[in-house]
């Protein structure tokens, strides 16, 4: 899954690079011819970021896999950095795009986007470098950058002019491929909440976050309705169902606000910084309700984005709340132990390899025997009687045991390590060296 949304969010950005390259390129030009130079630029700039992404939100497993392959290793830095900077990049072009949105406040747009592209940056940096081991959180948040990016996408080539007077909604009215970049960005965004709503509510039915009978069964369903609701953003454009679009907009709005209002009657043992957040993230969103809705201080699109923003910030707060709980992940398990397998409740004695099985059986006494044993590298089987009479065996994986000579460490007292030969007093060592 996390392939599609690292290849989607790949052609979002090529999009954007090459509208960003064209200096010829209008968006109120419908007949204007590709240029192919830009357009293999962009190409590689976004296949470039894709790859970059596909190493930042790889598993153990992959990484493993790629050391196999001969190539270098990743330490959690780099791959940090790299998801840091491609949501500092969103956020200064977003800004960029919109430039006239920002001109009204101190400093204009420019300052607007290094604010902006700092705090996305180091924040998501912080955010990814401390629970980048964890499958759920490497899944969701290639979700939320897909719904950014394909909103990005769509600002920047969309024909609608000053699109952030009216609505958020209004990038997907242009019937064009600016409209089909941001309704499938919401629409795959939505689905792909909707699909992790199970693993984002996973870790609080092992944890000791007090979680009530029912209730992860509840917030999962909210989390899926708020994706739901996303995702009909999406298919229902507002200029072709005003209704019906707004009704979905203001669901995801009213499930999103019962999941911060009723977090602790959940999980009564949640981190306290978690319910705090939830509970101001609630009264941001009616804050910017009434502020757009009774005092027309914004437009529609400042609350559209506000709410957006909440929804998905919450979400990976959630994860990381309940960060060492995600850790019983498959793709994230650590490698196991090369240890050796029981088949019984009691240990016994492994054979040694250098010599026959008649010598172990001297060694080790008759209750012992080899079942098979291999001179090239196969597990070795031994098998012995217990007091009950039921046989009991032990499989020696190979490479874990290092298998000694039965020889004593010592020699025994008393051996002769050198004889003396002729009259003449020489003595010749064991190696067949002559000296006096």
């Amino acid at each position: 899954m996390r392939r599609i949304y690292i290849l989607l969010i790949a052609c979002a950005v090529s999009i954007v690079l090459y509208r960003a390259l064209d200096p010829r390129f209008s968006p109120t030009n419908a007949d204007q011819v590709i240029d192919l130079l830009w357009m293999a630029l962009a190409l590689a700039g976004g296949v470039a970021v894709g790859a970059s992404l596909f190493l930042a939100s790889a598993s153990r497993a992959g990484l493993a896999g790629m050391v196999r392959l001969g190539l270098p290793t990743l330490r959690t830095e780099p791959r940090a950095i790299v998801n840091g900077l491609t949501w500092a990049a969103i956020a200064l072009l977003a800004v960029h795009f919109t430039a006239a949105a920002f001109d009204g406040l101190p400093g204009g747009h420019r300052l607007a986007g290094v604010v902006l592209g700092a705090a996305f940056g180091i924040g998501t940096f912080r955010l990814h470098r401390h629970a980048i081991e964890h499958e759920v959180y490497r899944n969701f948040n290639l979700v939320a950058m897909l719904l950014a990016a394909g909103s990005l996408a769509s600002m920047s080539i969309t024909p609608t002019g000053e699109w952030w007077t009216h609505n958020f909604s209004t990038l997907g009215t242009s019937n064009d491929l600016a409209a089909a970049c941001f309704n499938g960005a919401v629409i795959v965004s939505g689905l792909g909440m909707a699909g992790l709503s199970a693993s984002l509510t996973r870790a609080l039915a092992h944890g000791p976050f007090g979680l009530r009978r029912g209730a992860r069964s509840v917030m999962q369903t909210l989390i899926a309705l708020v994706g739901v609701s996303l995702m009909g953003v999406g298919v229902v454009p507002i200029d072709s169902a005003t209704d019906l679009h707004n009704m979905f907009a203001i669901g995801a709005a009213a499930f999103f606000a019962l999941l911060c209002l009723g977090v602790q009657f959940f999980a009564s043992r949640m981190p306290r910084s978690f319910v705090f957040f939830s509970y101001g993230s609630l009264a941001l969103e009616v804050v910017a309700m009434v502020a757009y809705d009774r005092l027309s201080i914004f437009s529609l699109t400042v609350f559209e984005i506000v709410a957006f923003a909440l929804m998905f910030a919450w979400l990976i707060a959630l994860v990381v709340a309940t960060v060492h709980e995600h850790s019983d992940s498959t793709a994230d398990a650590p490698a196991a132990s090369r240890c050796i397998p029981r088949r019984s409740s009691r240990p016994i004695l492994t054979v040694h390899r250098d010599r026959n099985d008649a010598a172990a059986i001297a060694r080790f006494g008759p209750s012992v025997r080899v079942t098979s044993a291999s001179r090239s590298g196969s597990a070795a089987v031994l098998t012995s009687s217990r007091r009950d009479g039921q046989p009991m065996c032990h499989d020696v994986p190979p490479r874990t045991v290092r298998f000694r000579s039965l020889r004593p460490a010592h020699p025994r007292r008393g051996e002769r390590r050198s004889r003396r030969v002729g009259p003449i007093g020489r003595v010749e060592s064991r190696h067949g060296h002559r000296y006096r």
